[in-house]
């Protein structure tokens, strides 16, 4: 992150109380108006989308609300490196999750379902942080369940923690599963408040053009080695859910594992 940024009108600062509440008040204005020209700005963005052509080759049936997890994960990788001052990490982080969030249900509704895992209190804190309150969640019990529910829907997300038992992940294999789209947090650090490693999961195309890291799941022999850029995200036995965060690191792990099958990406991993 930058250094702290110097006063840009320093001959202006208030000087008293009375002054300061002000300032105070002019700057809540100005961030509520924005927000609502970012508003008539989404309600642009969803008359375009009525009108525009379906692209080529676009599955209706492959497409889940308004998320875009590359571009979301690079908003948020550009949030902090932009940000200074006292105010808290994690609170612009959380303000902005619930702007993004928020507008992207204006544009398509839908819902997000997670599983609670072993974790139910850290898992709900998880879906709340990146998703807010106005968009609905539902929380049940094991990773199966969310992956059932969001099924061929084009209106669901599902948020699975990677430290759920068994090798869930194969139910991904099947060409008409959801894929894994995303890895939360979008911004990975040890004091988190809502660190949990999870995979979202949507029926929502694989998008490798615009993500670094390709998720597969591949079955290992013993004397197997992972090539270097390939990262395990869960395992059972010898069912391995791994990241090839390279062309050359997928490649190189479809050759190990010739039965390797692609189940989704997610966007680089971003540790300030």
């Amino acid at each position: 992150m930058q250094d702290r940024a110097p006063h840009t009108h320093e001959a202006a600062r208030p000087t008293t109380l009375a002054e300061v509440r002000e300032e105070i008040d002019r700057i809540d204005a100005a961030m509520h108006a924005l927000l609502i020209e970012r508003s008539a700005v989404i309600s642009d963005l969803i008359a375009i989308k009525k009108v525009q052509p379906v692209q080529a080759g676009d599955d209706p049936a492959r497409r889940t609300s308004a998320f875009r997890p590359a571009r979301e994960a690079s908003m948020m990788r550009e949030m902090v490196e932009r940000h200074t001052g006292l105010l808290p990490l994690d609170t612009v982080e959380s303000i902005w999750r619930v702007i993004i969030s928020t507008f992207t249900y204006v544009q398509a509704p839908y819902d997000v379902i997670y599983a609670r895992g072993g974790d139910g209190l850290s898992m709900r804190d998880v879906a709340r942080f990146h998703f807010g309150y106005t968009v609905p969640i539902v929380a049940v019990d094991e990773p199966g369940e969310v992956l059932e529910r969001v099924g061929t829907r084009g209106d669901a997300l599902g948020v699975i923690p990677l430290s759920s038992h068994g090798a869930w992940w194969r139910a991904l294999e099947a060409s008409d599963a959801p894929n894994v789209i995303a890895r939360l947090p979008f911004v990975e650090r040890s004091d988190h408040p809502a660190g949990m490693p999870c995979l979202l999961v949507a029926n929502a195309p694989i998008d490798r053009e615009v993500m670094a890291a390709t998720v597969l799941s591949v079955e290992l022999r013993d004397g197997d080695n992972l090539p270097d850029g390939v990262n395990i995200l869960a395992r059972d036995d010898m069912r391995v859910l791994v990241s090839a965060d390279t062309d050359e690191a997928l490649a190189a792990m479809q050759a190990v594992s010739p039965t390797a099958v692609i189940v989704g990406s997610h966007a680089p991993v971003f540790r300030p």
